[in-house]
């Protein structure tokens, strides 16, 4: 398969999707008390679609990919513009997840041949994409993001990259570069370090704070 070619998402992949995106953003939620987890499955997705802020925004995205892949790219541009005029969230047609998304809050950008896997959870005033610049030519390739990656408020992943599983992004980091599994990104550019657990500190550290695992 080309490097510029997508798959095409099936009505069924999507309802998939819908539903992981749904325990991501019913977590808090259920974990609270805030809904009842023994309510059945299609009263979560009402109570989510009424009092989530972004669930409606991953919501139509999802929509906006079934629609482009079967051929109704009008409808898809359509929900395209409704996401970027009343949730502040452009997402391209050929951004694909393998798993939840979840969308703290609005203006974020992603587009370009984007890939992130699953449990993705991203910060306001974050760009996900493309690059252009004298040291890189430009590619209509935009990063590949793992599981569990957590991009934090302003930042900017550019390019044909690739990002780890369980990565952190540090606010307002400019990443151009890959990040391998369990790092944090900082700074602009962005440079990366290692992440630890308290456990895995506690081996290199005599007195640790008193926080929690990172």
């Amino acid at each position: 398969m080309s490097r510029y070619h997508q798959p095409a998402v099936s009505w069924r992949e999507t309802r998939r999707l819908i539903s992981l995106d749904m325990d991501l953003f019913g977590e808090w939620p259920l974990a609270f008390g805030a809904f009842p987890a023994s309510r059945p499955r299609w009263m979560l997705f009402f109570y989510l679609l009424f009092t989530a802020h972004m669930f409606p925004a991953v919501l139509v995205y999802r929509l906006q990919v079934f629609f482009h892949d079967a051929g109704f790219k009008p409808l898809a541009t359509l929900l395209s513009r409704f996401n970027h005029s009343i949730f502040s969230v452009t997402i391209g047609n050929n951004v694909r997840t393998t798993g939840g998304l979840y969308l703290a809050h609005g203006y974020v950008v992603i587009d370009g041949i984007v890939n992130l896997g699953h449990s993705v959870q991203i910060a306001p005033f974050v760009t996900i994409g493309l690059t252009n610049s004298e040291g890189r030519p430009f590619d209509l390739v935009g990063p590949t993001i793992g599981d569990h990656v957590n991009i934090g408020t302003g930042s900017r992943i550019l390019g044909p990259i690739r990002i780890g599983d369980h990565v952190k992004i540090g606010a307002n980091s400019v990443v151009v570069h890959d990040v391998p599994s369990h790092h944090t990104a900082v700074g602009a550019p962005a440079r990366s370090f290692p992440t630890f657990t308290r456990a895995e500190r506690a081996g290199t550290t005599a007195v640790l704070p008193p926080e929690a695992d990172a």
